[in-house]
């Protein structure tokens, strides 16, 4: 009879040691203090990172909600996606994918923001600083809405240009009109071209590299100060203008 009471009394013991443990890995509060960073170093490097997360931790205790800390990390306008969580050692293990620019808004009624592959606008930062495309945006339009026709292939056309290795290299500036017009500004000369509405990028960039190629090295790299590409079959090169 002592042997079976004792039999249970052991195997209600590791029935409790075994779901203490699991309360242990699966309670969002955990007793450590030790913090595992990953996150690339642009608007938030990993010191940035480090001290957030030290100044969570009270003074008289180590517990941390990491929920909570999620919510507070997630809450900073270049974070695009974090997960934090903790190991079997009780680090707490925090992830941080940051929005990429790939253009700057520098006037307009959305200046001061950058621009991500997907059309996600967010603000500049002290931290960190990007050389991308500068964008200047007529004081009408709104680009905020991502949806939009106008949008979409904007951002068509600056993924374009980033995605080549000569125009990444050669475009500085796009200015927009109000009617919706582009106009391309290069860094090394002084031409301007204009664009039109951002659509037809393959035809519209080859007449670009055509008067790079055949039209500037024949007739003088600051001869023109206007190219037109946006009508179809024609480049129409100003002196005037």
């Amino acid at each position: 009879m002592i042997k079976k009471i004792s039999k249970i009394g052991v195997f209600i013991f590791i029935c409790f040691l075994m779901y203490s443990i699991i309360l242990l890995f699966r309670n969002n509060d955990i007793n450590s203090n030790n913090f595992i960073v990953k996150v690339d170093s642009t608007f938030l490097n990993q010191n940035i990172v480090e001290v957030f997360l030290q100044d969570q931790i009270s003074s008289d205790s180590f517990l941390v909600d990491l929920d909570d800390l999620e919510k507070k990390l997630s809450s900073n306008p270049h974070v695009r996606d974090i997960k934090v969580y903790k190991d079997l050692v009780g680090n707490i293990n925090v992830e941080v994918e940051q929005f990429e620019p790939i253009a700057r808004i520098v006037s307009g009624i959305n200046s001061k923001k950058y621009i991500d592959s997907q059309g996600n606008l967010f603000p500049i930062s002290s931290n960190f600083s990007e050389r991308v495309i500068l964008i200047h945006i007529n004081n009408d339009l709104d680009i905020n809405n991502k949806n939009l026709k106008f949008s979409k292939d904007l951002m068509k056309m600056i993924n374009f240009i980033n995605g080549n290795n000569f125009f990444s290299k050669i475009i500085s500036e796009i200015e927009i009109k109000s009617n919706k017009n582009i106009v391309i500004h290069p860094q090394f000369s002084k031409q301007k071209f204009i664009f039109g509405y951002p659509d037809k990028l393959e035809e519209k960039f080859k007449k670009i590299m055509l008067f790079y190629n055949n039209i500037a090295p024949t007739k003088g790299w600051n001869t023109y100060k206007t190219v037109n590409v946006k009508f179809k079959n024609q480049i129409i090169c100003d002196k005037n203008a």
